[in-house]
């Protein structure tokens, strides 16, 4: 993209930068930036970018969108917010949950690795991150809570243990309630507005900005996003 100004000069503009490659930081500079598909792969919700049974692209929809919301300010929270992760262990957790792929052989389609739903479903990165602004830590924790609901199978969790009858009722209840959010329209929104309007959580310490450091992830082509 260009400006051409009155005076005769142009300035110019580069934008997609999701779609760059960091020379800097790539082991293998050949690389492609990311799969051919539309949307950042970086942040495209789980689903759609895993093996699914019908073994085709499966169609992205408006929840898929709210997901990906969760996928991007998790990745701001990691990139530019105070937390507990060093240099060396945000490095590897940014490319473990955002940029590890691998290439079926038969097919020649790409997908994500495993740590992005296992975060999603546990919440492991979440919790080591140990965000400093408890209002960054609180919207990611309840958009978590009601998003892993569209990959949890509470029949593989529980089994048939006979004494896990209970908690495989609740955890079924908790599905069909979190999926039932997700289809809401307001759902997001309306978790914003209460976060923000809430007095017992802190946006104001630990609010600015911070750049942490990155380093080289080993063995892997790093395609961070700036």
């Amino acid at each position: 993209m260009f400006k051409r100004h009155a005076d005769g000069t142009v300035q110019g503009y580069l934008i997609d930068w999701d779609l760059s490659l960091d020379l800097t930081l790539a082991s293998d500079q050949s690389a492609e930036a990311q799969p051919e598909r539309t949307g950042t792969w970086q942040f495209l919700a789980i689903r759609l970018v895993q093996p699914n049974e019908t073994g085709k692209p499966l169609i992205q929809d408006r929840i898929d969108d709210v997901e990906s919301f969760y996928h991007v300010f998790l990745w701001m929270a990691l990139r530019y917010t105070a937390h507990k992760l060093n240099s060396a262990m945000l490095t590897t957790r940014l490319h473990e949950n955002f940029d590890v792929m691998y290439k079926d052989p038969k097919t020649g389609e790409r997908y994500i690795g495993s740590a992005r739903s296992s975060n999603m479903i546990s919440g492991y990165l979440n919790d080591e991150a140990g965000f400093a602004n408890g209002g960054i830590q609180e919207v990611l924790l309840q958009m978590r809570h009601v998003l892993y609901q569209r990959y949890i199978d509470p029949e593989y969790a529980f089994g048939n243990s006979r004494e896990l009858e209970a908690e495989r009722k609740a955890a079924k209840v908790k599905k069909v309630e979190g999926l039932k959010a997700l289809e809401d329209f307001n759902w997001l929104p309306n978790l914003l507005n209460e976060v923000i309007d809430d007095d017992l959580d802190d946006w104001v310490t630990n609010e600015a900005r911070v750049d942490h450091i990155l380093g080289k992830p080993s063995k892997y082509v790093s395609r961070i996003p700036k």
